[in-house]
This record gives C-alpha cells, structure tokens and sequence, in this order.
C-alpha cells in the first residue's frame, strides 16, 4: 500500500545493519513520492552514531526538505539550521548525505561555537565566562566520524572571536564529536575546548587588539593556546612591520623565524626617526632589523621586540651588528589604527621606540665612524646612545677607547675607570725635537753626526685622560681631553690637565673616489700645568700650543725649557723645528715673567 494523503506529524526511523540507530525523520507533513522519496515539511532530522555508543551527533531542522529513501540522502533550497554538541549551523540551500556522513551547506553560512578560537595570538581570557566565535562562509561543507567534526568552509570566510577577525578563502575546523547519548544537544552543552585545531588557507588575513597578520596559511590549536603560521607571515603593530618564513604564536608571544630559502626573519620600524645618534631630527627615516629570530611581546604601554642571532640594523645613516638585541616601543593608538584600518592604508602612524639595547659583538657604522662595544643602549627620543663593554669608536684615522661612551649627535663622551685612562690613538706628527740653548757638542763631533744621533722614527700619537670630550663639526674633528691629560708622540710626551687636539678631514691620496677619510693634526692646545718632555729637555707653561704642519711650538704664561745645556724663562717663547733659535718675549703685564738665559758654568780652559 501506498500513502493517498500526506501523513502528518509523522515520525520515521532509519536502522544500521548492527541494528542500532542511524538517524530519526520527524515532519510535521510528509508527502509520499515514491518509494524512492519523501518530501516534507517542517523537518527535523536526527543524526545518531549508528553504533553501540548510541550518540546522537546532529539535529537538522528545515521548512522542507527532499528525502532520497535508497541513497540516504535529503536536500532542500530553503533554510537550514544544524546543531551539535558545540555549535550551531544556520545557512542556505543544503544536502545531507547520509553515507559518509556530510553535509553541504550552499550559501549564507554560519557556525557558532561555544569556545574561543585565538590560537595564541593574545594572552588566554581570565574567567570562567561563556565566549563565542562565529564563522561565515560563502559555502560549508560538515563531515562527521568517529573521532571528529570536519567543518570546511570556502568563499568570503571570515571568523570572529572576541578580539579576533579572521578572513581567508578557506577555514577547516576540527572537533571532537559528543560522548555517550541523552539529551539533544545545544550550543551551550560539551565540552568548551571541543575545537582541537583550525587551519585557514589562502590570504589569510586576521585582525587583534591592533594588530593585522597576514600568512599563506594559519594553523591554530585552540587547546594549547598556539599557532603556526607559514607563507610569508607578516605581522604589522602600530609603526613596525615583522615578517619572516615561518611565525609561531603562544599566549600573545610572537616568534618569527627566517630560513635559508625564504631569507632571514625582519623588522621595519615606520618614521621612527632613526636610532642611534639622529633620535626625532628625521622622522621619515625607516629602522630596518633583519635576525634568524623575532620575538614580540605585548608589555605594558607598549611592545618589546627581541632580536637574537646574528642582528643587523639599518637606520638612516647607522648601521649596526650584533649578537642580540631588544627594542621597546610605545604602544599604538586605536583611533590611528582603526582610521588606517578603514582607509585599508598599508603603513600606520608611528609608536615611539623607548629604547634599543644591543649585545655581544656591537658594531656601529655611521658616516665614516665605527664604534665597537659589547652593549649599546640606544635613547632615539633623546637623541643618544651609551655604548658599554671596551667600547671602541674609529673615526679615520683615530681610534678611541675608554670604559664608557655616550654618543649623541655630533659628538661623544668618553669616560675611563678607576683604573683605565681614555685612550685615543691619532695620526702621526713629525718630529717636534728643539734646541733651545747653544750647542754643547765634545770635541770632534761634527753637525753631521749630531743630527744623525737624534734621528728618531715616527710613533703614533697616543693622549689618554680620564674623560674625552669628541666633536664633529663640517671641516673638522675636535678632541678635548681632561683629567690628567697624558700624551706620548714622536720624540714627544706631554701632560696638563686639559687638551684640545683639533684635527681635519682630507682624502687618501688625494683621489675624490676614496671614500675613506683621513684625518691630519692642524693644532693641538695644552692648559693648565703644561709640561713638555723632548729628548733630554723638559718645557713645562700655563698653556702651549703645538702647530705640527708649521713646525712650530709656543709656550705661553710663565714658560720655562730647561736642559743639560741651560735654562731659559719667559712669559711667551716660540720654538721652531729645525733651527737652532727660540723667540723668547718677556710679559708686559706686571707679574709676567722676562726673558732671560741661564748657562751652566763655564770650564776652566786651563784644564784642557
């Protein structure tokens, strides 16, 4: 017999071949086709394990659906809602094959689960309370087994989860399916940890708490709190743009890594100004930081990026190397990030870095200086850096060392410790060896072999104090030393409490190409307990002033030059190389010392 009527509120099992229950078809009307199918109106199907677990897997309610007796399979064009242990699926246009256990949701797709989705990209939520993510799709495609549900979503996919946007072309859910049988299951019942992993494929793109990540491809664990992202990641924050080959994520915590093929993890920090010695005087100059490894935190008030092996920095002018290093910076501005969000612009406004500290093996290039250390601390907002740890800095021809330096622009400040001087190593001069008094050659000796004795080969100009003050200017570089002021040069060492050496810049060779530059001694200034020590002669004055180009030396204020063949005072006396003369000029101030000439005793001829 065949149905003449349409049956109402009819109810209609499905039986496994083990006997237990596949699914139940409830209608409030039931059209009879043929034996092949069944319409009905007002559906609600229900879908168990068909196993001795007895579990009931999904409920599926329609205005009307086509049931397909012989093939298990219902379709409908009209409204579809779904619900399992742990979600609830609303959508458009849908067939359910009961074979392998699959439905197809064609358009409008939406998925509710009763968890939050984050993967690590935030810090886990406090509280107990109930979360939600919610997915949209152009079109869904469920599979249910033993051990899971299999949610593909394509089209248009966006999933949103608390602070989370996530789009991408493709998503796939994986959840674990309900235990046990009873009561129909609802969004709020199951475990609320039923996602165990989530991959999204295909310009992946996912908005958090200000920041925007991109990726060829996003696996998340929802349980652990982690993800891993592939495809060329980028992250972008307020003013700093990470990318690399492979990023992972846990509780908020950032890594990005590079490898040998894609190239080394980086990041760009966006008109911060520069680092290093020019701090806000150029704010569209881009820091470029590339290292085999990225790490970004969220700190309070900003974020902190961590840099380790083999670090290089590209800032304006600076270049830097390093083992590690460390920059915090301030946190973005919402309102900056939402009006670049809505303009969809590819850059943001930018945090302020706070500070950069560099470690292990420092090196620092700008404008022709190198500076070395083992830690650097960078202050862009300040407009220095102190770098720490036999720091070095090479400027041409000068090489400065010391116990601590800070650089700013323009200039630096070198401190020595309780037991090490600063140390500044400059050109050579030429021999600045005088003879103040008469010759007292012995007998037989010739002008000849006297100046051949005191050929003296050229040394380096060494001066140390306990601080050094450096300062570039267009044409030239000055040094000021203080604190016990100590040089040594050729045929030459020195010391007084403070000391100007004023060098300038010229090239090698006189060819325009070179870029090296190399510096020349133009002047050197002495103050304050000026001695001189030349062969055998001590000069000691107030102030001298060395011109090592012009061969000349003068002493001023209370200047004296004594040795073996006599003493002379004044209160001005000029010295020059070469000639067998001194000017001497007495003071005309009263107190200021006369010239005058002191001679050792003459010998007694009679002795001869």
């Amino acid at each position: 017999m065949t149905p003449s009527a349409p049956v109402k509120n009819f109810r209609f099992p499905r039986f496994a071949e083990s006997g237990y229950t596949e699914w139940v078809l409830q209608g409030a009307k039931g059209i009879y086709d043929s034996e092949e199918q069944i319409r009905v109106e007002e559906m609600a199907l229900r879908v168990y394990s068909g196993d001795e677990r007895m579990t009931r897997e999904l409920t599926l309610d329609s205005p009307q659906a086509t049931i397909r007796l012989q093939e298990n399979r219902a379709f409908s064009d009209t409204a579809i809602e779904i619900v399992g242990a742990n979600f609830k699926i609303t959508g458009t246009g849908w067939e359910w094959l009961g074979e392998s256990k699959e439905i197809v949701v064609a358009a409008d797709a939406v998925v509710e689960f009763t968890q939050a989705i984050g993967g690590g990209l935030s810090p886990a939520p406090e509280g107990g309370e109930a979360r939600r993510t919610i997915i949209r799709s152009d079109q869904l495609v469920l599979q249910t087994t033993e051990e899971a549900y299999r949610f593909e979503f394509s089209g248009a996919v966006r999933a949103v989860s608390d602070e989370m946007d996530l789009q991408s072309n493709l998503l796939q859910v994986l959840a674990d399916v309900p235990e046990g049988s009873g009561a129909s299951p609802a969004p709020d019942a199951g475990n609320l940890d039923s996602v165990r992993q989530i991959i999204a494929r295909e310009e992946v793109r996912i908005i958090q708490q200000g920041r925007i990540v991109r990726a060829g491809e996003a696996h998340f664990h929802p349980r652990e709190g982690r993800a891993t992202l592939i495809g060329r990641p980028s992250v972008e924050v307020a003013g700093a743009y990470l990318a690399g080959a492979v990023m992972r994520t846990h509780s908020g915590e950032f890594v990005i890594e590079g490898s040998s093929g894609e190239g080394r993890a980086q990041m760009i920090l966006m008109e911060t100004g520069g680092l290093g010695l020019q701090g806000m005087s150029a704010l569209s100059a881009e820091t470029i930081v590339l290292a085999n490894k990225i790490t970004m935190q969220a700190v309070e008030g900003g974020n902190r990026f961590t840099f380790e092996e083999q670090v290089e920095v590209m800032s304006g002018a600076v270049q830097l190397q390093a083992d590690s290093m460390t920059i915090e910076a301030d946190a973005a501005d919402p309102a900056v990030m939402a009006e670049s969000e809505a303009s969809q612009a590819a850059e943001f406004k930018v945090g302020q870095p706070r500070h950069l500290i560099a470690e292990g093996g420092v090196r620092i290039e700008q404008e022709g200086q190198v500076a070395t250390g083992d830690r650097v601390v960078f202050y862009p907002a300040e407009e220095r850096a102190e770098l720490m740890g036999q720091p070095k800095v090479t400027n041409g021809e000068a090489v400065l060392t010391g116990h601590r330096m800070e650089l700013s622009p323009g200039q630096a400040v070198v401190t020595g410790d309780g037991t090490e001087k600063v140390k500044v190593e400059l050109p050579v001069m030429p021999d600045l060896g005088f003879q103040v008094v008469g010759p007292s050659r012995e007998r037989g000796d010739t002008d000849t072999e006297t100046e051949a004795a005191q050929q003296i080969p050229p040394e380096l100009t060494i001066v140390q104090s306990r601080q050094l003050l450096m300062v570039e200017e267009a044409e030239q570089t000055l040094f000021r030393f203080s604190d016990a002021v100590e040089i040594s040069a050729t045929n030459l060492e020195a010391s007084c409490d403070r000391l100007d050496v004023i060098a300038t810049r010229g090239h090698d060779d006189g060819a325009a190409e070179v870029s090296h530059q190399s510096l020349q001694v133009e002047r050197i200034e002495a103050h304050d307990s000026v001695e001189i020590r030349q062969a055998g002669r001590t000069a000691t004055a107030s102030r001298a002033f060395i011109m090592p180009q012009e061969g000349k030396l003068v002493l001023e204020d209370n200047a004296v030059v004594n040795d073996e063949r006599g003493r002379v005072s004044g209160y001005r006396m000029t010295l020059l190389q070469g000639q067998r003369r001194a000017i001497v000029e007495g003071g005309e101030a009263p107190g200021q010392e006369r010239a005058r000439i002191t001679l050792p005793p003459l010998r007694d001829s009679r002795a001869d």
